[in-house]
């Protein structure tokens, strides 16, 4: 065969596996699932009042340690241990958020559950009456400071009322330059805006945690707000979506917790 015609099917079978290749690659990430960015879990627990006290205990020795080791293997990218100020029946007394860099971490989270349930000890078990993990997806989030030592979490869950389009544009408009605003003033330090993946028969669909720099922060946490609202008045869009009266959200029982355990 003469060489400019090994050249031309040398070029022409180059091209083929070319394509071929190409259209493979295409088949494979079209049926790969989307990435969908942070993924979380909230994972609340309850005990009678007589064990609030070992078990707070129970998950600052075990719990924080565990979850610290597993951050160190990259197994989750962010942990936040936090306890009810107050014994309230009516609530949960501790509660970890659970942040995993891809939704292949949050699969292998299943491992962890094997043998240690919602990342629990043997005796932090028999301490619990009641444990609820709820998938959560991360929407909006201004890291928060786990090495801020007189830190106050607020906790807000809430029903939302409209699609989860118009719950993101609703805070993306209202709530997140209130947020900027506080933290402008110096009271809170960071955020995290949760949504339910699983919202059906659930208690709460949306959750907001807040961290105030400290006590005195907090303190001061309805006068920051009225004075922020005052000077977003000025700002036409925030001013629309505040005068709508649209009904858009139902907040639910609010807690004051504390970060109990190590510090990443």
């Amino acid at each position: 065969m003469p060489s400019h015609t090994l050249r031309t099917f040398g070029r022409l079978f180059a091209m083929a596996v070319a394509l071929t290749t190409s259209l493979y690659a295409g088949i494979t990430s079209a049926a790969e699932p989307p990435d969908t960015g942070p993924v979380s879990l909230v994972i609340t627990y309850q005990a009678t009042p007589a064990n609030r006290s070992a078990l707070r205990h129970e998950m600052e020795q075990s719990t924080a340690h565990e979850l610290e080791r597993l951050r160190r293997e990259r197994r989750i990218s962010q942990y936040n241990v936090l306890f009810n100020r107050y014994a309230d029946s009516e609530n949960w007394d501790a509660m970890v958020l659970l942040t995993f860099a891809t939704p292949d971490d949050l699969y292998r989270w299943r491992e962890v559950e094997r043998t240690h349930p919602a990342a629990l000890s043997e005796k932090a078990v028999a301490l619990t009456t009641s444990i609820q993990t709820t998938v959560v997806d991360t929407k909006r989030m201004r890291a928060l400071d786990t090495k801020l030592p007189h830190a106050v979490y607020v906790v807000i869950p809430y029903k939302t009322l409209v699609s989860p389009d118009e719950y993101e544009k609703y805070a993306d408009g209202y709530v997140i330059p209130q947020f900027q605003g506080w933290m402008e003033e110096g009271v809170l330090r960071g955020y995290s805006l949760y949504t339910s993946r699983f919202p059906a028969g659930r208690p709460w669909n949306a959750m907001v945690v807040l961290q105030y720099k400290d006590e005195t922060a907090l303190s001061a946490r309805e006068a920051v707000v009225t004075k922020v609202r005052e000077r977003l008045k000025s700002n036409a869009e925030w001013k629309a979506i505040s005068d709508s009266k649209k009904s858009v959200r139902t907040e639910q029982q609010v807690v004051v917790a504390d970060r109990i355990g190590t510090h990443q």
